[in-house]
């Protein structure tokens, strides 16, 4: 935190890196967060550096609590019915051989592809957008205490 704060960057682009950041950790997109926080940064002009450290929020160990929320979201704007124990447990159990194997977990996948992306997007959405709110807030009235300026001063 003291790294933002005392960034020569304005509150904006710092604050728009944040919530960048934010933004992609909530979406089903592992494996290419950091490339895609990267390229969004830098298309948008926001601090490229601010929002890499945010995607690591989203790692095996917080998988489940990031996303069944947001599949959740998503099943109730699309309307879905949720999964039942039955569909979990063919999980465990699939057809015998390579190709059928393939097939069943392909179809599994896409039943939940379309609630957990819509869910994501908004749930991510919402948090970016907060996520910079506060983030600008913060960095703004720290540093017209602190340096009476919005910018640090250049030493």
């Amino acid at each position: 935190m003291h790294n933002i704060l005392h960034a020569d960057d304005p509150p904006h682009p710092l604050a728009l890196g944040v919530a960048i950041g934010l933004f992609v950790t909530f979406t089903p997109t592992i494996g290419l967060q950091m490339l895609l926080v990267m390229l969004l940064a830098w298309a948008l002009r926001a601090n490229k550096v601010v929002g890499i450290p945010i995607v690591w929020l989203s790692n095996p160990a917080t998988f489940v609590p990031i996303y069944l929320p947001c599949y959740q979201v998503g099943r109730l704007i699309l309307g879905s019915e949720p999964k039942g124990r039955a569909w979990w447990h063919s999980l465990q159990h699939p057809p015998k051989g390579f190709l059928n194997k393939t097939e069943f977990y392909w179809t599994s996948i896409w039943e939940i592809i379309g609630p957990l992306t819509i869910g994501c997007l908004v749930v991510a959405s919402v948090v970016a957008v907060i996520g910079y709110c506060v983030t600008y807030s913060v960095i703004y009235t720290y540093r017209m205490k602190r340096f009476g300026a919005a910018t640090p001063p250049q030493d």
